[in-house]
């Protein structure tokens, strides 16, 4: 009897991995989102406690500003879509979610057993 390839994708652990990556493509995408708002709101932060006042800001966004949202929604999109594909593929192979279906591989040691 033919296996399924959803089947032949569990039993062989290719889709453990690919979900794995696809959930650590999406953690990088949502850092590198985030690093630069949070990085230029804590040298805000850091200014106003040097010098015990608001620290000057340009009331519109410049090109600068401009250019680091379109980048940051870039990065955004891409985390969406890689986690995205984690969840479809997950779904689809095992039924749950994918750090549910990580989980089961928590215990599992690693290498093959040759009987």
């Amino acid at each position: 009897m033919k296996r399924s390839l959803r089947q032949i994708l569990a039993d062989s652990h290719i889709a453990a991995v690919t979900i794995a990556v696809l959930l650590l493509w999406s953690l990088d995408g949502a850092f590198h989102a985030l690093w630069e708002s949070v990085s230029r709101v804590l040298s805000f932060l850091g200014t106003a406690v040097a010098i015990f006042d608001i620290p000057y800001f340009a009331p519109t966004l410049t090109f600068e500003d401009r250019v680091s949202l379109v980048t940051a929604s870039a990065y955004l999109y891409e985390a969406m879509v890689s986690f995205s594909a984690a969840w479809i593929l997950s779904r689809w192979v095992y039924g749950v979610g994918p750090v549910r279906s990580l989980n089961r591989y928590r215990d599992v040691p690693v290498g093959r057993k040759h009987v």
